[in-house]
């Protein structure tokens, strides 16, 4: 029998933040997710000085300086800004995003998933376990590729370009994922194509569309909770402010960089790198008077493909930290519903 405080979880979860926000509703306890007097003393956070990586340089002969700054990027902030990506229309996809959670909510929830389970379609996260608090948004969550494993009915058919744009967008993120990931193997002098070989052919991009209303109580209310991705990493676009990274235990906010995609270790490269790179625990905040929208694609090994540190990165002064692990994701999201990391069942 689930818990009163599930039961008011999966209610909740079946309505949607924005309509809360309409209706003029204020978050309930379930929202809360820090004490009011520990939130008045809270610092402020300051802008993260996160690395700024020209992936244009990455592509050319000459790219050894580029390729040690993102090496010192992922080993000290497990993420970095990246410009000249080749993607000339963000504001395309970050529109059609914006005109998707501006329809009316009868049009969105033609593509909602179901409350408990179901992971893929318009709506929130599955309810976490009990003494988890909620996260403030509401979300769309898209496999895009491989092309078997889309789910038509979640697409939405409104925006009439949304589904041209995503996939333009998607073609797209597979060549800078192709580019990002030989340039980590060379900065770390690995054959360039011995992390899409751990990925595989079948490696999967889902697109996760994040619509964070307005908070009347942002000093104690988060967008998305604390957590690490169990993707291998993940390349966010941002429209304002809102995602911090925690670095030495104070958390940064992460700056808005024009035309920049904000690219973020998971856990599974900190495994396929032995510990060297970094998968930074981050959150989002929310906005007393500012709507915040973000677009997230998460790159993950293909299902069943079994992960580990590479070879080249196991000596006698670096033992293995981590084990061969298959389908992390699983692991990973069994601990975020628990408000754990999982990182550490993976280690040796």
């Amino acid at each position: 029998m689930a818990s009163s405080s599930n039961t008011l979880a999966e209610v909740l979860l079946s309505r949607r933040v924005q309509e809360m926000v309409v209706n003029g509703e204020q978050p309930v306890s379930l929202y809360i997710c820090r004490d009011e007097k520990d939130a008045q003393n809270a610092p402020i956070s300051p802008l993260a000085p996160i690395p700024i990586i020209d992936l244009s340089l990455l592509s050319s002969s000459s790219t050894e300086e580029e390729l040690q700054k993102l090496k010192s990027a992922l080993c000290c902030w497990g993420c970095f800004q990246a410009i000249n990506h080749g993607i000339p229309f963000l504001d395309e996809i970050q529109q059609v995003t914006r005109e998707f959670f501006r329809q009316s909510m009868e049009e969105k929830k033609k593509y909602s998933k179901g409350v408990v389970e179901e992971m893929e379609g318009y709506g929130g996260d599955p309810s976490p376990e009990q003494g988890q608090f909620l996260d403030w948004q509401d979300r769309l969550l898209l496999t895009v590729y491989p092309h078997d494993l889309r789910v038509p009915k979640f697409w939405p058919q409104n925006p009439q370009s949304f589904s041209e744009i995503l996939e333009n967008y998607t073609c797209k993120m597979r060549m800078v994922t192709k580019l990002v990931s030989k340039s980590m193997a060379k900065s770390l002098h690995l054959e360039e194509n011995c992390f899409l070989e751990q990925f595989g052919e079948g490696a999967t991009l889902q697109a996760r569309f994040n619509h964070y209303p307005c908070c009347q109580r942002p000093d104690i209310v988060l967008g998305l909770k604390p957590h690490s991705d169990g993707t291998g990493y993940t390349i966010i676009l941002q429209d304002i402010e809102g995602l911090q990274i925690l670095q030495n235990q104070q958390w940064l906010t992460v700056p808005t960089v024009p035309n920049a995609l904000f690219i973020l270790m998971g856990d599974q490269m900190e495994i396929m790198t032995n510990g060297i790179f970094k998968s930074p625990v981050h959150r989002v905040i929310t906005n007393k008077e500012k709507v915040r929208t973000s677009i997230a694609v998460f790159y993950t090994p293909e299902k069943n493909k079994e992960i580990g540190p590479q070879d080249g990165l196991v000596n006698e002064e670096r033992p293995r930290l981590f084990k061969h692990v298959k389908d992390y994701e699983i692991m990973h999201w069994e601990h975020y519903q628990r408000g754990m990391r999982a990182l550490h069942a993976a280690q040796v």
